[in-house]
């Protein structure tokens, strides 16, 4: 059955629709302050940003600029020359340090009763030392036993006989002249 609406004029709600509409305001409004103050920060950002740019601007021209002068003066710097100087003053400074007690005990160790060394010329290298000698023994045979300590101790390498004169050739006994190699720092066994 159906109850009958006896009221004069129907009764209207309309209390949900003045929460959401009350709601609906206040988000509008939220939102709108929301907004302005991102827009603010935003412009005053903005702001910052584009003063920031223009200070970073201004840095990179500086430093362009300094940088093209500072290359400009490394171009006009004589680098070849310069290297050539670097390594005379490298060179004396391995001269130096070069070692002639270590040197005359190797070649005392290699070198037999029967040769006997009127020359030595080194030329010191980084790490090695070439070197120019002249020997003379009283056999042929003593002359090919230094050549075979030579070749045979690791203090030495590429031994490279130049000459041989004999002692008709030479008046007083067999002469050899010939290079070598040394290496400082090796040990014989």
């Amino acid at each position: 059955m159906i109850a009958p609406n006896l009221a004069s004029r129907p009764h209207l709600n309309t209390r949900p629709v003045w929460i959401v509409t009350i709601v609906a305001a206040f988000l509008a409004l939220l939102f709108a302050v929301i907004n302005t103050s991102v827009w603010l920060k935003s412009s005053h950002s903005l702001e910052e940003q584009i003063l920031l740019y223009e200070q970073l601007e201004q840095d990179y021209d500086r430093l362009t600029t300094e940088v093209g002068r500072q290359a400009d003066d490394l171009n006009r710097v004589p680098w070849k020359s310069l290297t050539a100087r670097v390594n005379g003053v490298n060179s004396v400074i391995r001269e130096h340090e070069f070692s002639w007690i270590g040197l005359l005990d190797d070649i005392e160790r290699v070198l037999p009763y029967d040769v006997r060394l009127t020359k030595i010329t080194p030329k010191v290298d980084a790490d090695t030392v070439n070197l120019s000698l002249a020997a003379i023994g009283r056999t042929r045979e003593a002359l090919l036993e230094f050549l075979d300590t030579l070749i045979s101790d690791p203090s030495f390498s590429d031994p490279n006989p130049l000459s041989e004169m004999t002692p008709e050739e030479s008046g007083f006994g067999y002469v050899l002249n010939l290079t070598v190699v040394h290496h400082p720092g090796e040990v014989a066994p």
